[in-house]
């Protein structure tokens, strides 16, 4: 890794140079925080100003194509109901195979549920069209009333 700008994922040094995202970013900034290999509660995290109330950007952004499918795990403790995120440690491994096999599983999730938003997207479509219809048909028909008002 010769990027100037991934000079803190020494621990990530089987990942692609792809993968590492511009410093300047949130997403960068939760790697920061993942590449040492612990469980970190959510809730702490959005403490840090610069990941913001949120980190769902960051972690779309780390999961998705866009940052070749990084691994990470979410769960929540039986006990306390925290929610919390993990790097999955064949990324901090330093085997590009193991690696490679993370990014394999992750892109494999990440089109499954694409696929299943698509399915549902397009089984929803007609009642959506449906109910924009009757809305619009509903908004233009106060438009009419509204033009012949004697006020």
């Amino acid at each position: 890794m010769n990027n100037s700008n991934t000079q803190p994922f020494a621990a990530l040094s089987a990942a692609p140079n792809e993968a590492i995202p511009k410093s300047n970013t949130k997403a960068y900034h939760l790697l920061l925080w993942l590449i040492d290999g612990k469980e970190y509660d959510r809730n702490k995290l959005i403490l840090d100003p610069l990941l913001g109330e949120s980190m769902r950007s960051a972690l779309q952004d780390l999961r998705s194509d866009k940052l070749l499918n990084w691994l990470i795990h979410s769960s929540v403790c039986e006990h306390t109901g925290a929610k919390t995120i993990q790097l999955d440690p064949r990324h901090l491994s330093g085997d590009i195979e193991q690696d490679a096999e993370a990014r394999r599983e992750r892109r494999k999730q990440f089109k499954e549920v694409s696929a299943k938003e698509a399915k549902q997207g397009r089984i929803r479509e007609p009642k959506a069209v449906r109910e924009m219809s009757d809305a619009q048909a509903e908004y233009f028909k106060s438009l009419g009333n509204a033009a012949n008002d004697e006020n």
